[in-house]
């Protein structure tokens, strides 16, 4: 059927001399509910309906559905319903849904925007849920996006393997089957441990995962570098949930925030610290309740990414910490020239690591202010530097009324700025110390 010819009496004589119709009138609410609901050519449905019932609003119930994402009325026909949970989508929300998410998320992600269902840690409701989508995807995907579906589903199958394993360098994945020993990538050949995916030192041989990280951590065991070098901060692309201690591959650039595929816990990269979601903060009165939200200390790099590098570089002067301000050897700017840290970016085939490219300022370490300011950071979180002693007396007090458990104390009668601020330096460095800090004497 032509729904779109302009005179639809030559569609009520076809339909009436072709289909099986009683009538005149069954035809005209054949050809009238055609063209309003857009059905295509098969009519099967509709033929059915009419030939069952002559009320058009009855009818007009019977075979239109609202799409669960966007709210818009489409004919049954066109529709996409979910094999887990029967939501119906329009077939551009559909569309639209599945390629977003094939490209740019992980393939146990891919459920119903409206319900969320279903439960894929079930390998067999999984198994039966990809099985149904495949046939809807093949035929609404285009081929590339489709491939990519594909092969993230082989990748779900291979990850529920015991010896299947990420690389936390380049994220390819493959199977390592020997009992203990560091397993080495085949692609580009980095070394670390299966079970933790640290890169790999001798020292591990003879220690457990945890000890290793402990003398990772101390300062003095032999052969452990004083400070993170800069080096070593570029090397590093692996990080692990603060809750199970999964280890993920990590492309810098984007936001702080992340979320743990295995337990679904949110955290912040830079502290670790857990995300409210919405209306879910355990603290009573606290003003972000209402959104989305972590409470990072003081040196997060939440807080100190808008500290100028020269800023940075002095607080680590003042602690007599050293730090880079050269690209080492072995690395080099990308063909475009600019900052080579490797950065998460949208591209037609979905999130891929790129080069970064921003320009690089002069003895920024060869990095953009971005990530030498990142650099930074991490230097000095990993020597528990407390930035309080280089705050203003504005930033000192939006620190008092944002980490002192009653806020900010009042200034006393009497009480002069300079003894004001230095009380309040020494409330901030008792009742809310940094992790590892040392606690300062009492305030008399």
């Amino acid at each position: 059927m032509d729904w779109g010819c302009a005179d639809q009496a030559p569609l009520i004589r076809r339909a009436l001399a072709e289909l099986p119709l009683p009538s005149w009138g069954r035809a005209q609410l054949l050809v009238g509910l055609g063209r309003e609901l857009g059905y295509g050519a098969a009519l099967g449905a509709l033929l059915e309906a009419v030939g069952s019932c002559g009320d058009p609003e009855q009818l007009r119930r019977r075979l239109r559905c609202e799409c669960a994402v966007c709210g818009a009325a489409v004919a049954r026909e066109q529709a996409q319903v979910l094999p887990a949970c029967q939501c119906w989508l329009c077939p551009e929300c559909f569309r639209l849904h599945f390629r977003v998410g094939v490209r740019e998320r992980r393939v146990r992600d891919l459920v119903c925007p409206s319900c969320a269902r279903p439960d894929l840690r079930d390998p067999a409701a999984a198994a039966g849920y990809f099985c149904l989508l495949d046939a809807q995807l093949r035929q609404c995907l285009d081929p590339a996006t489709y491939e990519l579906f594909t092969q993230k589903l082989t990748e779900l199958e291979l990850e529920r393997d015991p010896q299947f394993l990420w690389c936390p360098q380049c994220s390819f994945g493959f199977i390592f089957e020997a009992e203990q020993g560091p397993a080495q990538c085949p692609q580009c050949k980095h070394s670390c441990c299966p079970r933790c995916q640290r890169p790999w030192l001798p020292a591990h041989t003879s220690l457990s995962c945890a000890a290793f990280e402990a003398w990772l951590g101390s300062s003095n065991h032999q052969g452990a570098p004083e400070a993170p070098s800069l080096e070593a901060f570029l090397q590093e692309h692996s990080i692990g949930c603060p809750r199970c201690g999964a280890r993920f591959a990590l492309a810098r650039g984007g936001c702080l925030h992340l979320q743990c595929s295995q337990c679904q816990h949110q955290f912040c990269s830079g502290c670790a610290c857990p995300f409210h979601p919405r209306d879910s903060c355990p603290i009573d009165g606290c003003p972000l309740r209402g959104s989305l939200h972590g409470h990072h200390p003081r040196d997060c790099i939440f807080h100190l990414r808008d500290w100028s590098p020269t800023r940075l570089q002095r607080l680590l002067q003042d602690a007599s910490i050293p730090f880079e301000t050269e690209l080492p050897a072995g690395f080099s700017p990308p063909p475009g020239g600019g900052c080579p840290v490797l950065e998460q970016k949208e591209t037609p085939m979905g999130l891929k690591d790129e080069p970064c490219g921003r320009d690089t300022p002069l003895a920024h370490g060869g990095l953009c202010r971005g990530h030498y300011t990142e650099y930074l950071v991490h230097v000095i979180n990993h020597h528990r530097l407390d930035p309080l002693p280089l705050y203003d007396s504005t930033e000192l007090r939006a620190c008092a009324e944002r980490h002192l458990p009653g806020g900010r104390s009042q200034r006393r009668a009497g009480e002069g700025g300079v003894a004001y601020e230095r009380r309040l330096r020494l409330l901030l460095q008792r009742e809310a110390p940094l992790r590892g800090g040392a606690t300062p004497p009492q305030d008399t």
